[in-house]
């Protein structure tokens, strides 16, 4: 049997690619959104490629009149990773109806004016790959998030775990709390040989989300007389009083 303390990157990708089943990248953006839609706040992506992960997001936001947002280069990797050699992933930006396509260099096109653009953020898919591009777009992000906004990462612990390094650096030096609602195993990112993993992480503060507050707790003679004794001394309460009344 395997030790339960087995988890991803523990062990050698050959070994175990014919001997698991792991769900596709489409059901990781799908619970994402699907959690995304009660919290206010558009879609951002970061890392679009040839725009299947982006038609997936939309297709999940159905009638949501959230926007969404893709953001690449499209120019491919400026840096080496894992096996996947610079200029990896360069194409043309895919045409999307109902999306807004951002060019550019991270450090380039995530602008203030940008950021006016999004407003607030309820979802952001990160699949910037380096370290150096995770950091630049949870940066920008910073002030766009608030409680519920989630951040889902496509390969965590790929590349010497380049995105998790980056996000385990921009939550110490924020302070932005977040709590991790799910994680999808995945095959090696940038066909490396170890198991990689999709986290889902939610950001938690002070505010709550809308349709969050408790309802009001009802009296203890209330909730009394709502139980079937209750309703039986309510009636012979009333049946008093119009004797009484003769």
């Amino acid at each position: 049997m395997l030790k339960e303390s087995m988890i991803a990157g523990e062990m050698d990708w050959e070994y175990l690619r014919k001997r698991i089943t792991l769900p596709p990248r489409d059901i990781a953006l799908e619970v994402a959104v699907m959690l995304a839609k009660r919290v206010p706040g558009n879609v951002i992506e970061f890392g679009v490629y040839n725009g299947d992960s982006t038609r997936t997001l939309r297709r999940a936001m159905g009638g949501s009149e959230k926007q969404i947002f893709a953001c690449d280069s499209f120019a491919g990797l400026t840096e080496k990773y894992e096996n996947a050699e610079v200029g990896t992933f360069a194409c043309e930006p895919p045409r999307i109806r109902g999306v807004q396509i951002v060019k550019g260099f991270f450090e380039d096109s995530l602008t203030p004016e940008l950021a006016k653009r999004v407003g607030r953020v309820a979802l952001a898919s990160l699949d910037a790959d380096l370290y150096s591009s995770t950091l630049c777009a949870l940066n920008w992000l910073t002030p766009l998030l608030g409680t519920g906004s989630l951040l889902l990462f496509d390969e965590f612990l790929g590349e010497k775990e380049s995105e998790k390094r980056a996000f385990e650096e921009w939550s110490v030096a924020t302070g932005i709390r977040t709590v991790k609602v799910a994680e999808f195993l995945r095959d090696p990112s940038g066909w490396g040989n170890t198991m990689d993993a999709r986290p889902l992480f939610q950001v938690v503060s002070a505010e709550i989300l809308p349709g969050s507050e408790e309802p009001p707790t009802p009296s203890l003679r209330k909730r009394l007389l709502a139980t079937p004794l209750g309703r039986l001394a309510r009636t012979a309460g009333n049946s008093l009083r119009r004797m009484g009344q003769d």
